[in-house]
């Protein structure tokens, strides 16, 4: 009797297991990066100071071609407010808007050249801010719209969130960049460790979109920082890489 009880504890134990694994990978599926980055985070007590999604469009603009870009750019986006700037053979065209009711800022720039030959262009799409949204899956995919609306095509989205640890937690650096690789069901593919600071690049299955290494395929970079005794520890998670310094 005794043997089929702790059989069927097992078999229980097994199936529920199985269940929960389930649950995760289809709550996993159901989320943005950003969501899933996000959730990584706070599961792994950082608290989350800041966030940015951006994307880019390279292009080929004449110095004629840019100024008329930068013309319907003015016209479609009224609400932004624009500067033009110019440093040596490099002009940009920035413009800046505030919602104010979600604390949250959007650039758009355009930047060119204006050599004769090998002309380079781009267009730069940001979204950032310091607080909590409502929802990080809508934010997500608001701005995947958007990014749309002014790219007209498909781009690769860079987000990253920036955060830090309790600075009266008792942090190994490494233990922890290795926990945060496990919630994102990632491996490492580079990886820089010094004693207070640690950077990994890493591969996970959960984002389609990836880049190249000079060896390998990543989407995932995690980099912590501290601060030395009585200081915070910062935290910076990237998909697929982070743009922002560290």
């Amino acid at each position: 009797m005794k043997k089929k009880q702790v059989s069927y504890a097992i078999i229980v134990s097994v199936v529920l297991s199985f269940v929960i694994a389930v649950f995760h990978t289809i709550h996993a599926s159901e989320l943005t990066p950003l969501a899933q980055i996000a959730e990584g985070m706070e599961r792994q007590n950082v608290s989350i100071d800041k966030w940015t999604l951006h994307a880019k469009q390279n292009m080929s603009l004449t110095e004629k071609e840019f100024y008329q870009k930068v013309q319907r750019l003015k016209s479609e986006y009224r609400q932004y407010n624009w500067v033009l700037a110019q440093e040596d053979q490099i002009v940009k065209a920035i413009g800046t808007y505030t919602d104010k009711k979600n604390h949250t800022s959007f650039k758009l720039q355009l930047v060119t050249t204006l050599k004769k030959h090998n002309l380079t262009s781009y267009l730069l799409y940001e979204q950032m801010s310091l607080e909590t949204p409502i929802s990080w899956n809508d934010t997500y995919e608001q701005f995947e719209r958007q990014a749309l609306g002014i790219f007209q095509e498909k781009v690769v989205i860079f987000t990253c969130l920036n955060g830090h640890l309790d600075d009266n937690m008792d942090i190994v650096l490494q233990k922890k960049a290795n926990q945060l690789l496990n919630e994102f069901q990632a491996r490492s593919v580079e990886h820089v460790v010094e004693p207070s600071f640690v950077s990994i690049s890493a591969y996970t299955d959960e984002w389609k979109e990836s880049i190249m290494t000079s060896e390998h395929k990543m989407n995932l970079q995690i980099a912590l920082r501290s601060a030395g005794m009585g200081g915070k520890h910062i935290v910076t998670v990237g998909t697929p890489i982070v743009t922002t310094e560290y």
